[in-house]
């Protein structure tokens, strides 16, 4: 779920590359994009290497990207695999679990990576696990260290010797920045929201308009959320795309217990966009419409107590709808909550039944058109 608001480490030899990220080609790539996917320079292409993970052409392998230490010194790795097809194409960084409790993006990243076969696949697929590891054992959204307590999602690029999320983005920034093709973050909505599935993508203007649209609709999810606006200017896809990565953030379910069919949906999304950037054979998943928002709001409550929702993620919604009641401990009626002004679409709802003053209840999509399939 988003919210609003010098070392000996390997990837010190990936800081030179970053000077070869330049201005976006008539393709739409980067030089380097063009020499991973074998052109123009052709020739046999080096291993991609991300912490203790190297894969060679036809390998899947697993390793781990040290990050820092526990308080006992012993190490925090983020666990990872990554997966080499036989032929050149390009590199798809993929990272679940960005928000320490959003279980769901990590068991649909999971299928995802048991399921690639390197013998079908061209170009190579990297698979972070657990991006925010410290969060994820802590079995919370952010790490529960109380000097800490920053939303990884919105620290990038980060900062090498702030904490450890800052320190995190600061480690995963020149690795994405100089490896990856495309870029994607996978989200739910934690333990205590659910979110209607989306695809968010912003357009910074180093990536064509055009180009960030079909792609985004290459993971066959019917609801878009086009970001003209950077409305989270430090989010890894914002900073990302700024950078010249493609780069997109996939919103399915959450909510406890764990949906299969949100796992399988997550899953089903992924392997569609590495169809439909040639990573895996075969045409991409294409509904016959799409609904696109660019706006977005978060309503609160001013009244504590239970929540009963009125709506469902999803729900088509029009200023001063109906969106729920909070009722106090003796069961009356406190609050009723409406829809403000520009509301269109639910796109995701609380489904913890207790909140205090100024909960995370309903996020709403504004701006909303149909659009048929391109």
């Amino acid at each position: 779920m988003k919210s609003i608001a010098c070392s000996c480490h390997p990837i010190v030899r990936f800081a030179g590359l970053l000077l070869m990220v330049s201005a976006l080609s008539a393709t739409g790539l980067t030089t380097a994009q063009e020499d991973r996917r074998g052109t123009p320079s052709g020739g046999e292409r080096p291993p991609v290497q991300v912490g203790t993970a190297t894969a060679a052409p036809g390998a899947k392998t697993r390793g781990s990207l040290r990050v820092g230490d526990a308080a006992d010194g012993t190490p925090i790795a983020i666990p990872l695999s990554v997966v080499a097809g036989r032929r050149p194409g390009p590199v798809v960084w993929i990272q679940a679990g960005t928000h320490g409790d959003e279980y769901g993006g990590i068991r649909a990243l999971q299928e995802v990576v048991r399921d690639l076969d390197p013998a079908a696949m061209s170009g190579t697929v990297v698979a972070l696990m657990a991006a925010n590891l410290p969060a994820f054992q802590g079995l919370s959204r952010v790490n529960p260290n109380l000097d800490d307590l920053t939303d990884l999602s919105n620290t990038f690029p980060g900062n090498a010797g702030g904490f450890q999320a800052e320190r995190i983005a600061a480690l995963l920034h020149p690795l994405v920045t100089a490896q990856a093709d495309y870029f994607l973050d996978l989200h739910t909505g934690g333990d205590r929201f659910r979110q209607h599935p989306f695809v968010l993508y912003t357009l910074t203007g180093k990536v064509p308009a055009g180009t960030m649209d079909d792609l985004a609709r290459g993971f066959g999810i019917p609801t878009l959320w086009r970001d003209p606006v950077k409305i989270f200017p430090t989010d890894a896809i914002t900073v990302f795309a700024g950078a010249g990565v493609p780069s997109f953030l996939v919103e399915v379910g959450g909510g406890q217990p764990l949906d299969p069919a949100d796992l399988r949906l997550q899953a089903d999304a992924v392997r569609s966009f590495l169809r439909a950037v040639k990573v895996l054979p075969g045409d991409p998943a294409r509904p016959p419409r799409f609904t696109v928002v660019d706006g977005y709001r978060i309503v609160t409550n001013s009244r504590g107590g239970f929540f009963e929702p009125a709506v469902r993620p999803g729900d088509r919604i029009k200023a001063g709808g109906r969106l729920g009641v909070m009722r106090d401990v003796h069961g009356d009626l406190v609050e009723t909550l409406t829809a403000p002004d520009g509301s269109d679409i639910v796109l995701g709802v609380g489904t913890y039944p207790a909140w205090p003053t100024g909960g995370w209840l309903i996020e709403i999509g504004s701006g909303l058109r149909d659009e048929p399939a391109r």
